[in-house]
């Protein structure tokens, strides 16, 4: 969410609280919210990934924990979410690393970034091609932030690092050394949409169904102009530093997936959507999928196939 200043805050809360609880329905196996506590600030920091169930980062509250969304949020928190000009939430489905871990959950901070993913991405592609240090945690979100952080720019290094990445991806962070920015991205399959209410607030979700529910439950009303789904290579820039969000700008790249992206897209990308929206944000697919990995030939049948393959390392039901 991303907060107009001409309007009274609570309705904007209810809306926020109201998607996280519609978002469990893509995961339960933690879930955070990232609330900005000031104005945007330029405070830098090198603090490792959050792994605290409340702390502050650079002019950010971030909190989370283990489970589903109503066990972490409590209504306590509902006076800072009034208060914070933007706010980043999410739900987790673990993909990749154990749900026993507080540095896999997210919004995670990463060097300057703080932000969210939905999807699944090749990790070992991006330490590759950046050179990045060991993570904290052992997911591919924190690879990803890695990757963004260290190429320390706002549009032509992060959309060579979208490029790079290869798998489902939607992410939104905020980058503090470009305070008063948010960046919301789709790269393959995971879908992205957004709306806006006519008090001028703005939302996104990882399915668009929740927005006409989510309204109801908060006594919102949303714009006649209805909900956009991000298309696929999309970057889309938003200031929020003047109390209203503005477009600041949005770039296209191409978005890579691997061919079980496809495969798995009903399951993962889709579920929980209506088939109306599932064949609009179809109609729009426009990424490059990868061939399937051919498994090596050996005579031995306990050796792994080629070293530049992940399909032999997890399980197709744990990378769901």
């Amino acid at each position: 969410m991303i907060r107009s200043d001409s309007c009274a805050p609570e309705k904007a809360t209810a809306m926020c609280v109201a998607l996280g609880y519609l978002a469990e329905e893509r995961g339960l196996d933690s879930a955070g919210l990232a609330m900005a506590t000031t104005r945007p600030t330029t405070e830098l920091t090198r603090s490792p990934v959050v792994s605290r169930r409340d702390t502050t980062a650079g002019g950010w509250r971030i909190i989370k924990g283990p489970g589903r969304f109503r066990t972490v949020w409590n209504k306590e928190y509902g006076a800072a979410l009034n208060e914070a000009p933007a706010a980043i939430g999410h739900t987790r489905w673990a993909t990749q690393g154990g749900t026993g871990m507080l540095a896999n959950a997210s919004p995670l901070q990463v060097g300057q970034l703080i932000g969210t993913h939905n999807g699944d991405v090749d990790a070992w592609r991006l330490q590759r091609a950046f050179d990045l240090p060991k993570t904290v945690g052992d997911t591919d979100t924190e690879a990803v932030f890695q990757a963004l952080d260290s190429e320390g720019g706002v549009i032509a290094p992060t959309l060579a690092v979208l490029e790079a990445v290869v798998g489902r991806a939607a992410l939104v962070w905020t980058d503090r050394r470009w305070p008063g920015l948010m960046m919301l991205a789709r790269t393959a399959v995971s879908p992205l949409a957004v709306t806006v209410d006519t008090d001028g607030n703005m939302y996104w979700a990882s399915n668009p169904g929740w927005f006409p529910r989510a309204a109801r439950a908060a006594g919102v009303t949303l714009k006649r102009d209805g909900i956009w789904l991000m298309p696929e290579g999309t970057l889309l820039l938003v200031d929020f530093s003047s109390g209203q969000p503005t477009r600041a700008g949005m770039y296209d790249f191409t978005a890579t997936a691997r061919a079980k992206d496809d495969r798995l897209a009903s399951l993962v990308a889709y579920r929980g959507f209506s088939k109306k929206d599932e064949m609009a944000d179809r109609a729009g697919v426009a990424h490059v999928t990868l061939p399937a990995p051919r498994p090596a030939v050996t005579d031995d049948w306990r050796t792994p196939g080629p070293a530049d393959s992940d399909d032999w390392r997890t399980p197709l039901w744990m990378t769901a």
